[in-house]
């Protein structure tokens, strides 16, 4: 039986016991039935909030963290995205857990196919405030701040900023879901461009959009995956196979 490559994003966890949480529980419940089976792609936002190595961090996510471990003890695979709303993550989760960390881009061959993976947080190219935001913080005299400061100090000031962040991202992408595709898709044919492959999967936007368009060498694809804070969904690519599942349904058989 082929691999099972699973690509999810912008899950926003609060808490193990809220929805989010919880249906993520019980995913990874499912792959650690066969874990060598699965590979696991996580393209940032996964969490409300994480920076650094906190302990903080690790004690209130731990039941979560443990089945990760479980998962890769078992032979599966895991790599992780940054997003906007966890980065300098890789002290913990590369440094600790083993698992690759990804700050921007990166190209894989998965399945047949040639796929691109980000965040997808440079695709509005009007957030101005974001962008020069994100490259403030992800300068490397600025990091050295982020692994010093202690981290229930960061939970704090993370929990605030979401709070305000994630609510006004979700009434503008209920708003603005045709600009929002719009900017998705000018933004996948321009990197195929600059780059060429077969699928680009992107996060960030929370706006699920599949589109297809045609380039000199043949048809290419961008996916978005939307937000755990409207359904919880995850891509699946196994061999010619690519599919939008929603967990719940998976769970249930």
């Amino acid at each position: 039986m082929s691999i099972q490559h699973w690509f999810i994003s912008d899950l926003h966890i609060k808490d193990i016991n809220e929805r989010s949480g919880n249906t993520l529980l019980r995913f990874l419940f499912f792959l650690n039935q066969n874990p060598n089976q699965h590979q696991l792609f996580l393209l940032g936002d996964i969490f409300d909030f994480w920076i650094s190595n906190g302990q903080v961090f690790q004690d209130h996510y731990a039941q979560l963290i443990s089945e990760i471990q479980k998962f890769l003890d078992g032979g599966g695979k895991v790599f992780y995205f940054e997003g906007n709303h966890d980065f300098h993550i890789d002290v913990f989760w590369t440094k600790k857990m083993g698992i690759p960390v990804f700050e921007n881009e990166s190209y894989f061959k998965i399945g047949e196919y040639k796929v691109r993976l980000e965040h997808g947080d440079l695709i509005n190219p009007n957030d101005k405030a974001y962008l020069k935001y994100r490259e403030t913080v992800r300068r490397k005299y600025i990091e050295p701040f982020a692994h010093y400061i202690p981290g229930a100090i960061w939970k704090y000031i993370g929990e605030s900023i979401s709070a305000t962040s994630r609510k006004k991202s979700s009434n503008y992408a209920v708003k603005n879901q045709d600009q929002i595709k719009s900017w998705i898709r000018t933004y996948a044919q321009k990197k195929h461009k600059e780059k060429e492959f077969d699928l680009l999967i992107t996060g960030h936007m929370h706006v699920v959009d599949d589109f297809t368009f045609e380039s000199g060498s043949g048809p290419a694809r961008s996916i978005n995956l939307g937000t755990w804070l409207d359904k919880a969904r995850a891509l699946m690519i196994q061999g010619s196979k690519i599919e939008m599942i929603l967990i719940e349904d998976l769970l249930k058989n």
